[in-house]
Formats: C-alpha cells, structure tokens, sequence
C-alpha cells in the first residue's frame, strides 16, 4: 500500500469521526461485529505501540546520544499507532454490507506514559512472543466480545524471531514525513535485541544431550545478527546453562580468560562433545526408554507419554544423524518397547505386526509403524468423548498407603547422583524429623519417638518451635501447620487436627502398665498358643440396645499378587472392630488355596471358640473401577462372617434419602453372583479411613466415602427386629417370647446350650465314657520340637519385660533363671584375666590398636559407659573380655566377653536362660532365596548391640577397662548397656526383638516386610528374592523405614539387579559396592550364610581355603568342617571326606594324636582335590523360569544306599505357560551309614526315609504349592516293601515304611535304573573335578521331558520273600496224606559224585535192613561200617536210585504202561519201546533182542535228562574217559547201561560246563572290538597324541681300544601320532628311565608337546611317567608342575599282555623293522656305529612317513597320494625348480597360503578316504558276556606252560565306554600271598561264572 493511500484512509478516517450524528444509512448487522473490529483495532494499536515503546527505551539508556531522536520516535510511533488503528477500521467498514456508525472510540494514545506503562507489564514475556499469542493476550486483557481475528498471520506456529522486525508477511508502514535514517533504525534495533537477550530471552539448558541441539539452534538463530564480541558471546552462553555444562563453561571461561576467541571454540567443542555426539544423545534416549516403566491397562496418561517418547525418538531417528537408533528397526529392538505395553496392547500388536509383515513383505514391522500405533492407542484412550470416570465425584486426595504398593504402579526413580551423598553432606543436609529424630538423633521419626510423646504438651510444641517442624505432621521443616497438605489422624481421639504424637496428655503406656502396656506397645502373643482373634458384631441386636447396624459393605475386586489377571469379585464387610481381617471358606476354593491349617481363637459378643482355620496371604484388593489397591493382610478361614445381603448399600437405598440421592449414581448395582466372603479388620486401617463423608438428620442413615467404595450406615436393626417392606398380619415371636410385627434380625447372635460330649453338664450325667478320644489324633505338628519348660519361662519373661525406652530404644532384661544361687563378686578374677591381656597387647601392637579402636567405638556409641559405685553386699558380675579375629577378616577384631567364664563353680551364662532357638531354617532361606528373578541381600548393623539391658540388669555385666584408653592407665570399671557378644541369650533376645519390631511395623508397613524379616532372616543377614525391582526396592526401603523407627539400621546391600542397587544411599550397600561405578565395574563377590555369590553372573561358588592342618583327627575335622555346603551342592565330595576320618580315627581317641602315615596318601588326595570346587558355579535360580510364574511345580527326589553312606537328592521340574519345562537342582542330603555294617535293604530303607524328610523340608520351606511329588530309588527290595500290605516286617522295618507311608502314598514312589540315579553320587563319592559335569547338578535326562514326569506304577510285589530276613515267616498248618512212599529225590541235589550218592544210598539200605532183622551183630541199628561197600549192594542202591527218579519224572508214562495204554507219540522215549524188567525199572526194548551183549548193554536203563542225577551220572563217566569229547563220553555211559533221553546234548552242556576240561582246552576270553578312540578321529596338529613303543636292540661300535672294539647296545624308541599315522624315531643307549627321558624331552623339541601318550607298562616307562609325575591328576614336583601344566600331558598306560590294544603302533614297529633289516642287509659286513644307526633311524621315518595312507588312486585327475608326510613337510613330492627371477621378497608373498591349502587337503582326504577305511571290524564282532567280580578264572602266564597257570578270582572290572568288559583285576594267590594283577581279558580262562555258584 502507498503512502498517498494511507494519507488519503487517515483524512478519510477524521472525516468520518467528525460526523458522527449525520449518518443516513442504518446497519442491518449486529453490534457484535463492530465491537470486534475495535478489539482488532485495539490490539493493532497496542502492538504498534508496543513495537515503538521498545525503541523508546533504548533510547532513553542512550542518554546523550539518542535524546535528539527520541521526541521524532514517539511521533513516529503515534502516527503509526493511529494508521494501525485506521486500516483495521477501515477494513471492518468496508467488510459490512451496510454502513454502519462506528461506535465512539477511545482516542490515539498520545501521551509517553501509557508506552512506557505498557512496556514495563510487557516487557518480560514479549521476546520470543508470537503474534496470534499477542493477539490472546491483547483480547484477554478487554471484557469485550472474543473473537478471532478477520486474516490469521501466515506465519507457522513454530516460527521464532530472530529479530525484533515484524513478520515479512505484515506491511511496514513509515510516515511520509520521517527523518529517521534507515541505518540508524538498524542500529537500534541490534541494541534492542541485545538488552532483550541479556534481560529475558532464551531458555536455560537442562543439560540433557536430546535437548542440545535444538538449545544450540535456537541460541545461534537468536544471536547471528547481533554481531556479538567473543567474550560478549561467552558471558551470554554462561548465562544460559546450568549445572554440569555451567562448571564446564566456567572451567573454560578461567583458562583462556584473556583470549576468548580460543576460549568460545573450546567451549563449544567441549559442549558439542558432552552433549551434542550422537553417542550421547543415542544413550540418552535409550536410557529413557530402558527406565520408562511398564503401563498398566488404565494408566492412559503413562500410555501417553510412551507415545510422546517415542515421537521424540522417531524424529531424531529421521534427522539421520544418530545411525545407532536404526537399531529399533529390528524385534531386538521394538520387543523390549512392547513388553511395557498393557496386554491388551501386546496382542493388538502383534495381530498388526504380523498383518504388515504379510502386506509389506519385510522381516519386522519398523520403528515408525510402532510408533504410529502406540500413539493411535493413546489419542483413543485419552479422547475425553470415551472417558469413563465417574464427573460427579469429587477430587480428594488419597493418603499415601503405608504398604508396598501395587506391582502396575509407575517405579520410583532418582538420579545417582541425588543418593551418592557422603556421611559428611548428609550432616549438613537440613533437619528431617520423618527420617532422624532431633531428640535422640537416632534414625526413628519424631512423630514415632516415645521420648517425645512423654514431654508435656507444651515441652513439645516448645522443641517444634525452635526446630522449625510443622505442628501438624512433624515430619518437614519447609512448612507450617496452616500450610501442611498431609492428611493425619490421632490414632488416640482420632482427631483429624493433629497427630497422635501431638495428642495432649501423658501417653498411653504410662496410665495403664499390664495388659494397656503389652496392647499399646504389640505385646508378643504366646509362641504355641492359637492366634486370637477378636471380632465383634457387625449388627447388634439385644434387649434394651438401640437399633445399630454396621453395614459397610463394598463390592470389590480381590486376586493374588502372582496372577493379577484373574480377579474375583465379592462384597466385603468393613469391621473396624475386628482386630485380624478374615475370609470364608469359598474364599479359599476360589483361589485354590489349600494350606496348612492352624488354630486360633475367635471371641465374639457370643464367646470365645476355638477354631481351625486356613490361613491365605498375598492377596490384592481393589476397588470395584480399579482407581485404588491395597495389599491384604493374612487372611484367616473362619465361616462366622455375616451373610446377609440385605445390609448391602444399594443404589435404591440411597435414592429414598434426600440428603443421599446425590451419590446413588456412585453405588454400584447390587451383583448377584458376589456372595460376601471377606471381613476387613484394623489390619487394613486404609480401608476404614473416611474420604467424605455425608451427614443427615439425626436419626437418618449416613454415608462415607471410602477407598474402596461408598457405603451406607443407618438403622435396620430396631432392638432386634427389621420393619417389613410389605403389609402383612403376620405375627413374629421374637427370643424373648413377645409376639411382634416385625421380622426377626437375621444377624443376630444367639445363644444356644448346645448337649455335646464335652459338655460339663452332659459329662456327669452320661454313662458311656468318651476319655480319650482324641488322645490318639495326629496332626502336623506332632514331629517338630517343642519349647522346653526353660525356653516358655524366657518368652514369658521377654512377653511381659521387652519394652522400648523414650529413645525408641528396645529394652530387655537379662533372662535370669528361676530360682538361681547367688553370683560372687568375681572382681580379682576378672582383673587379673584384664592384667594378662595388657601383656598380650604389649605384645602385640598391631592387635593393640585394633583393641583399643574397638572400644573407643563401643564408647563413642553409648554401648558402655562408666559404672556406678556398687553398694555393699549388691550383687553383680564382671565379665572378662578378651578379643577375637575372624580367619577371612585378618583385620578386624571383635571383642568377646566371656560370660561362661566360673567363679566357685558359677558362670554368668549358668544362671542366665538360653532361650529358644527363635531362628528360620537356614536351608529355609537359602531355598526361598533361590525362587524369583531379582535377588537382595542385607545385614543388621551390629545385630545384638541394637537391644539394651534393662538398667537394674546393668550391674551383671560390669567389667574392668583402663582409664582413657591407656593400658597403663588407672583400671576403671564400667558396665555394658547393650546385650553382648558372649552372653548365651544374646542371640535368641536379638531374634525375638526384631521379630518384634517387625509384628508391631506389621499395621504401617505391610505385612510383606513382616514376612520378610521372620521368613528371610538368618540372625542378622536377610536374603530375599523378588519378581520384580520395584518390588524389592520397596521392600527394603519400607523394611529399612520400619526397622528404623526402633533404632535399628539395615544396611550392606546388595543386588544382582544394579536397578535396586542403585536406588540405595552407598553407605547403605555392602562394603564392596559402595562408590563403585556398576555401569563400569563389575561387582564384587558377597558372601552371607556360608554361600559365596556373584552378583554379575547370579551363581553361587565356593571359596576354599585348604589350610595346612596338622594329619591328627582334629586337623582333619577343621578342613571337612570348612567346606560350608548348606544346600548340598558338593555333597558327593564332602561325603568322602567324612568317609576318610571316620575310617583313619576308628582306632584313634586322642584328638591331637597323630593319625598312621599309610593312610595319609588318601586323605591328602582328597584334600587336593578340593581345589577344583572353586571352579563350581551354580546358578542361584532354580531354572530360568521364576518359581512365582511357573504353571507347574514339581519336585523329583531321588535316594540310594551303599555300604559307605546313604543319600537323597531333590530337583524341582518348571514348566511355564509355554509348555517348556527345566530342572534345577533344589537339596541334597548325605549320612554315612553305621559301623557295624548293616544289610543293603535296610540302609536302602533308611534313604527312602531321607527321602521323605526331604521332601517335607521342602514342602514346608517353599511358600508354594508344588503339583507333584515323585520319589525314586533303585531297590526293588524297598518298593516291595512299601506296596506290601499283607507280610508282616519286623520292628527296624516296619517302623521306617511306616514313616514314609505317613507322609506320602505308594503312587509316589518310583523305580530308576542304577545308572540314572543321581543319588548313587552321594552313596559311592565323586571326585570334585567331575562334579560339575554329573548328573548330581543336573538330575537325570528323563526329567528334563515336557509334561509330566512320571506314569502310575504298577505295584511291586516282594523280592524273595520266602527268604528275605526282614519277613515274618508264615506259620502254614497243611494237611497232608501220603499216597505213595517214594524216597525223595530232592535230597540227591546235595551230592555232588555219583559214587558218593550210591554209596550213601547204600549204606542207608544196610542201616535199614540191620533194623528190620532185628539181628544182634555189631552191624545193628545206626551204626558205621564197610560191609555194604560190595559191588552188589552199590549195584542195588544204583538201582534204588534210578527207580525214585523214573517214579518221579516219568509217572504219567509208567502209569500208562501199568494199565496197558499206548505210548503217546509225543512221549520222550516213544521210539525206544520201553518196559519194566522185574525190578520195576523203566529200560529200552529197542531192535536187539537177540545181540550177544550183556542185559545191560541190550536193555539200557532210561534217565531223564534234566535230573540233577543225570548229571552226576555223565560227570562220573566224563572224569573216567579223563575229559575226552562228547563221543567218548556217550559211549561209556552206554556201556554201562544208561540211556540219557537227549544224551547228546546234555553230554555237551556238562563237557561246556567242566572247569578241567576249561582248564585243560578252554579259549581265553575275547570282546568285541571296541570303537576307536577319540584321539585317533580328531583333526589336531601332528604328534598332539601320540603311541610309543621300544625296539631293539642292535649292537653298535662305539670306540676303539687296545684290545679291540668296544661295542654297545642301542634300542630305538617309536613316537606313533594317533590320527596322521606319522612316526618320529629316537635313538637311546639303554632301557633305563633316564636315557628314555632325554629321547621324549627330544621328541617334544622336534615336534611340539604332546597332550596324550599312550604306551604298554613298560618298566621304563612307568618308571618315567613317576619321575615326569605325569597323570591323571597332575604332578606334585613344582618345576614339572608347571612345564607340564603349560604343555597339559597325560599319559595312558594300557594293562600289561595287551599287546592288541597297541596295534596302531605295533604295526608301525614291524614296518620299520623290515625297512632297517633291508638297509643293514646292503650295509653289508661293515661294523654298525651309532651315526649310522641313528642316520638309518630318520631314512627309516623319511620313509614310512611317505607311505599311502589308503589305496593308490588310478585316476589321472588325483595323481597326489594320501601321506603323513603330506602334512609334516607340507609337500606332495619334489616338485622341479620353477623358470624365472626371485627376490626375497617372493618368499613371503603366498607361503602361509600354501601351507594352509595342503593341510586343508590332507585333512579333507583323511576324513573322506582313509577314516571312513576304518569303519569296518576285520575281526572279534560279536558281543560276549562280560566277565563279572568273582568269577573264577585261569590266568595265563607266557612262560609257563598251560598246567602252571595260576587260578585267579576277579575283583575288579574296567568297563569301556560301550558298557563292554576288557581289562580285569585279578586276585592270585602266590606263594601264601595275595596279588592282584591287571590284565585283559585275553589273559584270562573262565572257569566258573559268578551266575553258576
């Protein structure tokens, strides 16, 4: 627009303001219209004049040389103010359809005030300020209509200035008459824009590195045309940062302070480098989104600020500059984001991840399409169109609960830097009276303080006054009363107007001293007696009471912490008259909660009774919308709660009140499916805390509002009648026999005199007599120990004496026995004991200082102090002291007072009580420290110094100490005031005060840290594990609160999580984590409970420390004794220790007295071996599944028995929602078994007892249900004897299967194989080397199988119980008639010859007849003689016998032939014709009738052929014919008359069967041939295993001498690799250990160490592998040691005669020979030297190095053959010399590629031809028995012949890795002396088998 256009609207404009009254035309439009075109006006003149009033400024600080150009400005200024305010009427006037007469407007202002005025209220906000902001501002400050304006700015929102110029988008206007050079405004407006940056302007940096960029833009747009000096520029930076970048800044700034061109650059690359890298800026938004906390389903604003985080992610990721966020692009990188999504969420994500992938055919949706989704998610939650909060309800505040809050809560935070304050900064910290109290200066809170609360009322508000604490919650100093926002609540008057500290009048525990004191201060209930629980009526009804009903009643949503998703909904009755929250037993099914039952008692208005009940704990409650939870209490089964629905607050109900119909709508609908099933007690105290509450008329019902709902009270209950909803004429007898009107309360109680057996009444009265009912009745307690009569007298004691002080302090008695004698002064004793610790510590500086530094502590602290004079004839008591190192802790020193320490035969701790042992199981919290992700431990400061003594108890623990400190000072005596170290009840009053502590804490602090402290505490170290770091951080920190407020401080803490270490001040972790860096340090090893745990890797480890104790029987106690294993982890090695001392201090009593030598070779083999545990880990989790999300638990445990000990092992099975199951070791247990030995069965019996102790252990130590129980053992003995429910056992029996069927059922019980059970680790020892690779650690294979474990057995029946000892014989009573007299062939079984069988038989004939004579000879009655010895008589008996024998195993053929029927055709002898001859003997008819032979020879006699006579019969015949074959055999027992029915083949099987003929002809044993060993199959270097061998000799001339040559012998020593087949040949001089020594130190120079050798046991060569200590298990000679650690050697003997096992390199030796024998053979005559040897020696290798190792290949492709020279020499011939020049540097350039070509080659064909060659057995392929320990063998001998060998008996076998026999241990006795030799089973005969004895 011009200037002549604007001229011409101005004279237009007064034109108009002139004739205001002559207007003709009338508007049509609203006035509305023109009030905003002056509002438009207004505002156009405002920023106008705003614009101007600026430079106006700047020019008044520019005094001189600007004042002459002011007065032109402000013109300027009107002038453009009045043309502003003209074009916007102008337009507005034009826009009417109709003229319309403008309203009377104010005038332009003209005056310098209202600019300076305006700017001054302006000026602070006006910098970055853009226009359509300006223009709210300007409308907001007018009560006209607000309007928008009529053309928005085209400038974008986010649009900044970068000069104070107007938008180019918006006309300049200059006046036509200005004088004002266009320079000069520039100029002004470059000081205008400084002062605006030097006063207001930018934003301070916040110092995070996502911020610096925009920050360093936003400050180089706001000052690039300022045209800054340097150090102007600098100033201006320091102005604009802030903490950690200001000290940078400032740093920099002091250094170049005199060039700060330098001094800017650096800072800017200081500032570019800290917070501006893309490395810094990548983690720092990484970090945000690693700690971004999970969201819940109804968290929607958490959800959007996910979504804001990830936007904010996405666009630094798309500026391209951080190449590290392209990492989101992948599932590694979205999954972790997903997982903080709700559930809900998670599966939506998927269903449309998997639907992009498909669309977009891309491995992974990308970082963008999640971050769209998350943020379409969130503007659908937060869209207010489909919010469902309740808008009717009012804002309140809800307290902040005191226990641990729900798991979906956002974590709490903090920087590290905010909580790494040292003890100093704390100290100047300000006072905070809710963390330390300022009277005591102890960590308790001031509101907490007993000494606070006993000062009168205006002594406290004197002490709050001059400490500046608020009066209303104590607990801040940055506050007043009137100020304070807390919600409080006298828990006394439960006055809302100050707390209970602050409650006027003395405190309760001193109005009333017995039962007000132990209820005030949480008295400790009686440890065995039943839990009491109070709980009155929740509707009263009764003669002469008020019509009352307590009907709080809320619909709620319950679930278990571990399963959040399955709520339940229930109502339930708020009763804050009940003391213990309690629950139905619906409850109770519906969550599956089947625990131990327990009694208490339950006193209501109707009594007390007895109950039992379940008990429930870690369950959620919530209210019915979700907005508020609170964890429960433990819940108690108990059926007595109301059930009556009709007291249910409904919506109705309130409707009909006036003064209640406002909150109907917030009453949810009656839900027919809820049944009342909880009862809310104090134990919940938030749920009973009134929110709001509405009042009424006096005797209408009133309402509250509480966290979990509203609730009605009023009456309904009218002296215990409700009034009927409905007219009727029915008449209702009341109780108390009036008639009524009105129903009857259906809540009330009634008393009934209920006529049971218990009844006093009914007991005098009734005639059958019920004693001893339940007499005989067996719970689950009946097996644990019970208080002694001294433990109940100290709980007693503690019960009613253990109170805390004004100091919070807890203060305890000293547990005195009940009556005790008189203690005497003991005041010289224990001073001369002090004399004689001077003298130790003269002695001693250095444990001098650490003495006196501890007491000076004990001091300082107020443990001791100086003791007042004792009066005469007072009792006291003076403890001597002395001082103690820990053997880990070499410089630490603790002080004992020895409190057992007599006096005339008294000690302090004889009169003092012990106390009970108040502990939890150790291996209790180690199992429970092993369940969850996130594991924490803690200590107890200084555990027993924490309790004082009662101060008339002080003058027992006196005790003498020197003035000052100064060992030659003045002997002073002071007295304790803290219970010591060393006193026998110390550590049973330290439990019980902080389980105490704990009980009281229960209400404020959460039932979950009570749980903690009584179930996670040893002592004083707590061990606990978490499903979550939020979880364990609140925990502790409420653990830490609690503990505090009793003075007592939790501290070195440790996690595996950094999360949760982090979140803890450093003085409060252990000793070894305060100061370190976690992100760059890994933590150090802790150790509590004897357990050593790495915090990095999360396992557990073992420190040993082998000392060197002396070999005496209390030297070996203390090493076994340090290895601390609680959980069993090592038990298969411990046990064999303990094995060790038992057998070498058999003898041995004396406990000092050296132990024999010969045994000390054992012992210290064991010994050393301990060394390998300190390279066992186990994992602290069971498995990688927490225990708290598996779907199924069960636990396998497996026992064994051995002569040496018996054991069990227990292993939990997991298995997760997946179906993936894992196993994880959980309790091992080992006892040595009795000495005298005992039977196998019963030991066996014994381990399935601590099988079952076990399995209780654990089931009673683990806070879960675990789904199954399985048990296993090898011993089909014991499962005989477990499913046997007929056989009667005898008492060691019966009495430990009746153990184990009191605890589990038979289905239970399982077999496993001896080779799969892991128990027979413990039964038999392990060597700690091989423990971490057994199935010890790991159960067996089986168990790791999805699904269920095991399958119903089938019931086992007895093994042999006709002779199993632990069996009762049965009495059997059979009635028997003999129907035939036979003789009893059974009998003949005892003998073993068939001559002494006749001979017997004869001579019972002779005996027999001489009886029935009755001949009065010699020869009469029993007697011995020879005259039946006759061949006749023999002939007769022989006879006898064969006739019993056919009677028997031919009756059916022999009957049949008595009545003439014919002879089956299946008969044995059917074609043999048989008869009897006259002696009713069964023999052959046959065809030869009418041969001239014998009767016998023609009519043989007929013998069965599996008689144990025919057996005897063809053993007597085989010895005549001297152990000839089968055919002489037979036809000798022909000729004498005997048919064998199937004569051959018995005849064999008795020849088979013959140790003489075995003897004489038997083959020696063979195998199969074993599979190959591993280091013949393995690609490794040449030489890496290796066979050797010796042959020779040969006779060389070494020197000539006068008589001739000298000659001498030399053998040669053959290194064979196992898997090349090459050879490496060395010379020696002889067969002695040294000279073979020197030829392996030269071999392992040529040709590298080996890692096995393998060789026969060659004297030389077992003598150098002593030498070299070469084995197994390492040498002991240092030197060697460590040569042969470097080179890791062992070496391999095979059993001596086993020459096939060295066929790898016997072949070898044979090959060499033939070639040495063809080149000595051209050596001719010439006299051999030993250059020539060893010359032939290496052509020998040359040679046989060269051969093919598989068949010559004809292919012409493939002319290179297969050889181990191939590799040696990396050469496949001599190639010829190739043409060309070459330098040096040819040499280098491809040679490391050829050497790897050709070993590739020659490893590709060795595996392809030459050792798939060896696949096949030439020979021994079929598998034979395995020989057995105690068979009979002959055992060859080379030089003797077959007659001389020795018989030998085998005592051990060696079983191959194919489960196959073939080295043996044999016994041989020689010369009346035993030897035991190893052979192979070559070696060796087998006579008689172990199975045929």
């Amino acid at each position: 627009m011009s200037k002549h256009g604007d001229s011409s609207r101005l004279s237009q404009l007064e034109v108009r303001s002139e004739c205001k009254s002559s207007t003709s035309r009338r508007s049509s439009s609203s006035a509305a219209s023109l009030a905003a075109a002056q509002a438009r006006a207004n505002a156009e003149a405002a920023r106008a004049r705003a614009e101007y009033a600026k430079r106006q400024i700047d020019m008044e600080v520019e005094k001189a040389r600007m004042e002459a150009k002011l007065n032109a400005l402000k013109q300027e200024g009107e002038a453009e103010a009045a043309l502003a305010a003209a074009r916007v009427l102008e337009a507005a006037v034009l826009e009417q359809p109709e003229f319309v007469e403008p309203p009377n407007l104010p005038a332009t202002a003209t005056s310098v005030s209202r600019t300076e005025e305006y700017v001054k209220s302006h000026f602070h906000n006006n910098t970055n300020m853009k226009p359509e902001k300006m223009d709210k501002e300007e409308d907001d400050t007018h009560n006209s209509h607000k309007v928008e304006p009529s053309q928005p700015p085209t400038a974008p929102d986010s649009c900044e200035y970068t000069n104070r110029s107007p938008p180019a988008c918006q006309s300049r206007f200059s006046p036509p008459h200005s004088n004002l050079r266009t320079s000069d405004i520039s100029h002004l407006a470059t000081l205008l824009s400084r002062r605006d940056l030097l006063t207001a302007g930018l934003t301070v940096f916040d110092n995070k590195p996502e911020t610096y960029l925009a920050w360093k833009s936003m400050f180089h747009n706001a000052t690039e045309d300022l045209d800054l000096k340097c150090s102007e520029e600098l100033d201006l930076i320091i102005k604009w940062l802030s903490g950690e970048s200001l000290q940078h800044a400032l740093r920099v700034r002091a250094v170049h302070i005199n060039d700060p061109v330098t001094g800017l650059q650096r800072l800017w690359q200081r500032l570019d480098r800290n917070y501006g890298s893309s490395e810094v800026i990548e983690a720092s938004l990484f970090k945000r989104l690693e700690s971004f906390p999970r969201v819940s389903p109804k968290d929607n604003h958490l959800l959007q600020e996910l979504a804001d985080l990830l936007l904010e992610i996405e666009a630094a990721k798309n500026e391209g500059y951080l190449p590290g966020l392209s990492f989101l692009d992948t599932s590694r990188g979205i999954n972790p984001i997903v997982e903080k999504l709700p559930h809900s969420m998670q599966e939506a994500w998927v269903n449309q991840g998997s639907k992009y992938k498909k669309e977009h055919d891309v491995h992974y949706p990308p970082f963008t399409f999640l971050v769209q989704f998350v943020n379409g998610y969130a503007e659908m939650k937060m869209d207010p169109s489909f919010s469902l909060q309740n808008c009717y309800s009012a804002p309140m505040k809800v307290e902040r609960p005191p226990v641990r809050q729900p798991r979906f809560r956002a974590p709490v935070t903090t920087n590290k830097t905010q909580i790494g304050a040292s003890y100093n900064k704390l100290q100047s910290q300000p006072l905070e009276p809710d963390k330390q109290c300022p009277v005591h200066k102890k960590p308790h809170s001031l509101a907490k303080c007993r000494g606070f609360r006993m000062k009168t009322l205006d002594e406290r508000k004197s002490l709050l006054k001059q400490l500046s604490i608020c009066f209303k919650c104590l607990s801040s100093t940055d506050h007043r009363a009137k100020d304070c926002k807390d919600v409080i609540c006298c828990s006394e008057c439960n006055s809302d107007m100050h707390i209970t500290a602050m409650h006027p009048g003395p405190p309760p525990w001193t109005v009333a001293y017995s039962e007000t004191l132990t209820e005030a201060q949480g008295g400790e209930p009686e440890p065995l007696s039943p839990k009491v629980s109070t709980s009155n009526c929740t509707e009263v009804c009764g003669q002469g009471l008020q019509g009352k009903s307590c009907s709080k009643i809320c619909l709620v949503s319950v679930y278990h912490r571990s399963e959040p998703n399955k709520k339940k909904k229930m109502y339930a009755i708020l009763d804050d008259q009940s003391n213990v929250s309690l629950a139905r037993s619906p409850f109770f099914d519906m969550f599956d909660q089947h625990g131990e039952v327990l009694p208490y008692t339950l006193k209501t208005c109707s009594g007390t009774v007895d109950k039992m009940g379940r008990r429930a704990h870690g369950f959620v409650i919530e209210n019915i919308n979700g907005k508020v939870s609170m964890p429960l209490p433990s819940l108690t089964e108990c059926n007595q709660i109301p059930d009556n629905r009709s007291e249910i607050p409904t919506a109705k109900a309130a409707a009909v009140h006036p003064h209640l119909s406002h909150i109907a709508g917030e009453i949810p609908p009656l839900n027919p499916s809820a049944d009342i099933l909880l009862l809310l007690g104090r134990d919940v105290i938030r749920a009973h805390k009134v929110r709001r509450q509405v009042n009424g008329p006096h005797d209408a019902p009133y309402a509250q509002q509480l966290d979990l709902g509203w609730v009605i009270v009023g009456d309904v209950c009218l002296s215990g009648a409700h009034r009927p909803t409905v007219n009727s004429y029915k008449t209702n007898i009341l109780d108390n026999g009036r008639p009524s009107f009105l129903s009857p309360c259906e809540n009330r109680f009634y008393t009934k005199l209920k006529f049971t057996t218990d009844s006093p009444l009914v007991q005098s009265t009734q005639v059958k007599d019920e004693l001893g009912k339940c007499i005989f009745k067996q719970t689950t307690e009946d097996e644990k120990i019970a208080l002694s009569a001294d433990d109940e007298a100290f709980v007693n004691i503690m019960r009613n004496e253990f109170a805390k002080n004004e100091s919070n302090d807890w203060v305890a008695p000293l547990p005195f026995r009940s009556p005790r004698p008189r203690l005497p002064n003991n005041r010289e004793q224990t001073l001369n004991r002090l004399m004689s610790l001077r003298k130790t510590l003269k002695r001693k500086p250095e444990m001098e200082d650490h003495y006196l530094e501890f007491m000076e502590r004990l001091f300082k602290k107020g443990h001791a102090e100086k003791a007042p004079p004792i009066k005469p004839h007072q009792e006291c008591w003076y403890l001597p002291h002395f001082g103690i190192y820990h053997p880990q802790k070499p410089g630490k020193i603790r002080i004992v007072f020895d409190s057992s320490a007599e006096c005339e035969n008294v000690s302090l701790n004889q009169v003092l009580l012990k106390g009970p042992d108040l502990n939890s199981s150790l291996v209790g919290v180690l199992l429970r420290f092993r369940s969850d992700l996130y594991a924490v431990m803690a200590d107890v400061e200084q555990m027993f110094h924490n309790f004082r003594v009662r101060e008339d108890h002080r003058n027992y623990l006196r005790f003498l100490w020197f003035h000052d400190h100064n060992l030659d000072g003045q002997v002073e005596e002071f007295h304790m005031t803290v219970h010591v170290f060393g006193n026998c009840p110390s550590p049973s009053v330290a439990i019980y005060g902080l389980k105490r502590t704990a009980e009281e804490g229960e209400e404020e602090y959460g039932s979950d840290v009570r749980e903690f402290i009584e179930r996670h505490f040893y002592v004083d170290d707590g061990l606990k594990s978490f499903t979550s770091e939020t979880q364990a951080i609140d925990v502790l920190r409420r653990t830490q609160k609690m503990l505090a407020q009793s003075n007592i401080r939790l501290h070195k803490i440790s996690s595996n999580s950094p999360v949760v270490t982090s979140a803890f001040p450093h003085e409060d972790l252990a000793t070894g984590l305060q100061g370190l860096d976690l992100g760059q340090h890994p933590p150090p090893m802790q150790h509590s409970l004897g357990l050593g745990w790495d915090l990095s890797t999360d396992q557990f480890s073992f420190q040993v420390e082998i000392s060197d104790k002396p070999f005496t029987k209390r030297g070996v106690l203390s090493v076994i004794n340090s290895l601390y294993d609680p959980l069993g982890f090592a038990v298969p090695v411990s046990i064999e220790g303990r094995s060790i001392l038992r057998e070498i201090s058999t003898d041995i009593s004396e406990w000092d007295t050296p132990l024999p030598k010969e045994k000390q070779e054992r012992w210290q083999k064991w010994k050393d071996s301990l060394k390998h545990l300190q390279h066992l880990k186990i994992p602290r989790m069971y498995t990688c599944i927490p225990l708290s999300v598996a779907q199924r638990k069960e636990v396998h445990i497996f026992c064994d028995a051995s002569t040496k000990a018996v054991g069990a092992v227990a292993y939990l099975k997991l298995i997760d929602i997946n179906g993936k199951s894992e196993v994880g070791f959980l309790l091992g247990k080992a006892r040595l078994a009795p000495k005298p030995d005992i039977t196998i069965p019963r030991l066996e019996l014994c381990a399935a007892v601590l099988a079952v102790e076990v399995a209780e252990l654990i089931q009673g130590e683990l806070d879960t249900i675990m789904h199954e129980v399985n048990f296993y053992t090898d011993s089909k003995v014991v499962l005989g004897y477990i499913f046997n429910e007929k056989r009667r056992f005898y008492v060691y029996v019966h009495n430990r299967v009746e153990r184990i069927k009191r605890s589990t059922e038979t289905h239970q019980w399982h077999y496993v194989s001896t080779h799969l059970n892991p128990a027979d680790h413990a039964t038999r020892a392990l060597h700690a080397k091989h423990l971490p690779l057994s199935t010890w650690l790991s159960g067996p294979a089986f168990l790791a199988d999805s699904g269920q474990s095991s399958t119903q057995e089938k019931p086992f029946d007895l093994i042999s119980p006709e002779t199993d000892a632990e069996l009762r014989p049965e009495i059997v009573s059979c009635a028997t008639s003999l129907s035939e007299h036979r003789l009893g062939t059974a009998r003949f079984e005892r003998f073993s010859s068939w001559t002494c069988l006749r001979k017997a038989v004869a001579r019972l004939q002779h005996i027999a007849k001489t009886f029935k004579e009755n001949s009065e000879e010699i020869c009469h009655g029993w007697h011995k003689c020879n005259k039946y010895l006759t061949e006749e008589q023999l002939q007769v008996a022989g006879d006898t016998i064969i006739y019993a024998i056919q009677r028997e195993v031919f009756a059916d053929e022999i009957r049949g032939m008595e009545k003439d029927n014919p002879m089956h055709k299946q008969s044995p002898f059917y074609k043999l014709s048989p008869f009897m001859d006259s002696n009713k003997l069964l023999r052959v008819g046959g065809r030869l009738t009418r041969a001239q032979l014998t009767t016998n020879e023609k009519y043989p006699v007929i013998i069965p052929s599996k008689h144990h006579v025919s057996q005897l019969i063809i053993r007597h015949f085989h010895a005549q014919v001297h152990h000839q074959g089968r055919h002489f055999t037979e036809g000798a027992i022909r000729a004498a008359g005997f048919w064998i029915v199937g004569g051959k083949r018995a005849v064999s099987a008795v020849i088979f069967r013959c140790v003489t003929c075995r003897r004489l002809r038997g083959k020696r044993q063979e195998q199969v041939m074993s599979d190959l060993p591993e280091d013949r199959m393995n690609t490794d270097p040449p030489f890496t295993c290796v066979g050797l061998d010796i042959f020779g000799p040969w006779t060389v001339t070494t020197r000539k001498t006068r008589g001739g040559q000298a000659e001498s012998k030399r053998w040669a020593v053959i290194f064979v690799c196992m898997s090349t087949r090459a050879i490496h040949i060395e010379v020696i001089e002889s067969m002695d250990t040294s000279s073979f020594i020197n030829s392996l130190r030269r071999f392992f120079a040529l040709r590298g160490a080996a890692k096995l050798l393998r060789s026969d046991c060659g004297t030389n060569f077992v003598s150098a592998c002593r030498e070299l200590q070469i084995s197994k298990l390492g040498c002991h000679n240092k030197e060697i040691n460590n040569y042969l650690e470097d080179s890791g050697c062992q070496w391999l003997f095979n059993p001596p005669h086993a020459s096939h096992m060295a066929g790898s390199w016997e072949r070898m030796i044979g090959v060499s020979r033939r070639i040495l024998e063809a080149m000595l053979l051209h050596h001719g005559n010439a006299k051999l030297t030993h250059e020539v040897l060893v010359t032939f020696m290496a052509e020998v290798t040359a040679i046989v190095n060269a051969r093919p190792l598989t068949a010559v290949s004809t292919d012409p492709e493939h002319p290179e053959i297969l050889t181990p020279a191939m590799l040696l020499t990396q050469k496949v011939g001599v190639p010829p010399v190739p043409p060309g020049q070459f330098d040096n540097h040819d040499l280098f350039r491809a040679q490391w590629r050829r050497v790897q070509y050709l070993a590739n080659v020659f490893w590709g064909r060795w595996k392809r031809e030459y050792l798939s060659g060896l696949q096949h057995r030439r020979k021994w392929m079929t598998p034979k028995p395995n020989l057995q320990v105690g068979d009979v063998v002959l055992l060859k001998e080379g030089q003797e012949k077959r007659n001389d060998w020795p018989l030998g008996l085998i005592t051990k076998t060696f079983t191959s890795k194919d489960d196959m026999v073939r080295k043996i241990e044999v016994k041989v006795i020689r010369n009346g002396e035993k030897r035991l030799y190893l052979r192979p089973i070559s070696e060796v005969v087998l006579l008689v088998s172990r199975d045929c004895t």
